[in-house]
């Protein structure tokens, strides 16, 4: 299983990257608005700076002739972007082509394995399933995942599961037990999820006792 960072904050992919636990990033129009003053493209050059796996570049196009442009000059900025597309029928378009001249796309918005399926068909790298938001609407994203890796399975495509909107270490736990390839976890919570109390209080257990023994 793969983890990726769903962040822009270079802050917080620093950090991440010192800790050797993220295999890529995935960025959002809303995640990099959130990073005030930034240049769009200047930020995504950052990011590749700090970590060197696939990197996730979403467009705002709505149309598949302005999608693909986009992705074009997108593809172009650095190596190893992944173009996120919506899950619309102008978005299988558009990624119909674009997996055609080779560059990767990561269908994103999914909410059910039948539309991460078509994404593959049209030859997407990556089908990103929202837990969080399939969750709300009172479906087990557990059971969803699962039966989408089976059919992936089944029918022999290539294309990897991204579990994304998780938002809390509940999430993070059952998504980490699921069929998904890869989880896209926001830096705050992924920042979080190496403390436990329990892990907190046997530490100082541990060096009282030592302090004790060496003040003996």
């Amino acid at each position: 299983m793969k983890i990726f960072a769903d962040t822009a904050n270079l802050e917080e992919l620093r950090e991440l990257a010192t800790w050797g636990i993220i295999d890529g990033v995935t960025t959002n129009p809303l995640i990099v608005a959130k990073e005030k003053d930034c240049n769009f493209k200047q930020r995504i050059l950052e990011i590749r700076q700090i970590v060197k796996g696939p990197l996730s570049v979403e467009v705002i196009a709505e149309d598949a002739e302005g999608i693909i442009r986009e992705a074009r000059e997108y593809n172009a900025w650095c190596d190893d972007i992944a173009i996120k597309i919506p899950i619309t029928p102008e978005g299988l378009k558009a990624v119909t082509v674009l997996s055609k001249e080779g560059i990767k796309t990561n269908v994103t918005v999914c909410m059910n394995a039948r539309q991460c399926i078509l994404a593959a068909k049209a030859g997407a790298t990556y089908a990103s399933l929202f837990w969080g938001r399939i969750e709300d609407m009172g479906y087990d994203a557990e059971q969803v995942t699962n039966e989408l890796r089976a059919m992936l399975d089944l029918h022999g495509y290539d294309t990897e599961i991204i579990l994304g909107s998780i938002r809390t270490n509940t999430d993070l736990n059952k998504s980490m037990a699921s069929g998904a390839h890869i989880l896209t976890v926001p830096g705050p919570l992924l920042l979080k999820s190496v403390y436990h109390p329990r892990t907190e209080s046997t530490i100082k257990e541990f060096l009282d006792g030592w302090a004790k023994f060496e003040g003996k």
